[in-house]
């Protein structure tokens, strides 16, 4: 039943959502060397992370799986492209707010994801309802 896979997606969420707060706190409070170690540390989650989802979309059976995972690549590529872009030349503090600007839209593109995906569960949720009360009613189609 997909009730239960999308409260434990739900549960990782939270969690991750809760990480994220403590992390942004940590960065606005750390000292240089400490913020680089998490910079560090964050960047090898990211990639680990990257790299399971993306195999498990790459390798699973599901038609719609192997489309998510091209789709997933292109939005990776394109994010990677976003910030290799070189800054403004020589302006530290231009560079900055640049970054700052990314990150802020990053988080916008964040809360987007997580309400798209909230769309999508409840919609799989009622697809699931329908198809039980049809299966009641001796309709299985």
């Amino acid at each position: 039943m997909p009730h239960e896979i999308l409260s434990v997606k739900l549960c990782e969420l939270d969690d991750r959502i809760g990480r994220l707060h403590g992390r942004v706190h940590l960065s606005e409070s750390a000292c240089h060397s400490r913020l680089r170690q998490e910079i560090e540390a964050m960047g090898r989650e990211c990639e680990a992370a990257e790299l399971a989802l993306g195999q498990k979309l790459q390798y699973s059976r599901s038609e719609t799986a192997k489309a998510l995972f091209q789709a997933y690549e292109q939005i990776r590529q394109i994010i990677d492209n976003m910030q290799a872009r070189p800054g403004p030349a020589g302006d530290a503090d231009q560079a900055a707010e640049e970054k700052i600007l990314l990150a802020e839209y990053a988080l916008d593109f964040a809360v987007q994801a997580a309400d798209r995906a909230l769309l999508t569960a409840m919609e799989a949720i009622e697809a699931e309802m329908t198809q039980n009360e049809r299966t009641k009613e001796g309709n299985p189609g």
